[in-house]
């Protein structure tokens, strides 16, 4: 069964996870959380941000994660014809749009980061994105995915809601 609401988990969750809250050190229930998530098939993640996880040094605890999930965690997007469309909207968007700093569309355009596939895969697929960024509609100098994916119809949660939904106090997965 697949559950209505489906979640593409954004990099920053996972980097500021291992940097911080959820150490792997002291917190391996939310890594076991995430898994049990996908399990369930609630919790995904991109090709892209598997690549930027991957981009980190050999003994990265979360790039050695990340290559023991199965592949079914990390959705294909660059070789998806539907999130590539998605992603060319996004991106006529971003180029002509008139309220973000011309480095800021240009840091946004990036074709090794994630951003934009996470929202063109969302977009597609009809999933909702967790991640830490906050909207902030105001901000030029960033384009930031909350404010980004609310154009396309994306919605987006905090990973702290996330958990609050479907983690037990011990991070055993709820359904």
């Amino acid at each position: 069964m697949i559950p209505d609401t489906r979640y593409l988990i954004d990099a920053n969750v996972f980097i500021q996870a291992k940097n911080f809250h959820y150490r792997f050190e002291f917190c391996q229930g939310f890594w076991q959380w995430l898994a049990d998530g996908h399990d369930a098939g609630l919790l995904f993640s991109t090709a892209k941000v598997f690549q930027e996880l991957n981009d980190g040094n050999d003994d990265d605890q979360v790039k050695l994660w990340a290559n023991q999930l199965p592949d079914s965690f990390f959705i294909p997007d660059t070789h998806d014809a539907s999130v590539i469309q998605a992603y060319g909207q996004i991106m006529a968007w971003n180029f002509s749009n008139n309220h973000y700093t011309q480095q800021a569309k240009n840091e946004f355009a990036r074709s090794d980061r994630a951003d934009v596939f996470l929202i063109a895969t969302a977009k597609a697929h009809g999933f909702k994105l967790a991640t830490h960024e906050l909207s902030k509609p105001e901000t030029k100098r960033r384009v930031l995915i909350p404010d980004a994916a609310y154009v396309f119809g994306v919605n987006c949660t905090m990973i702290y809601d996330l958990l609050s939904r479907h983690a037990a106090g011990t991070f055993g997965f709820t359904p």
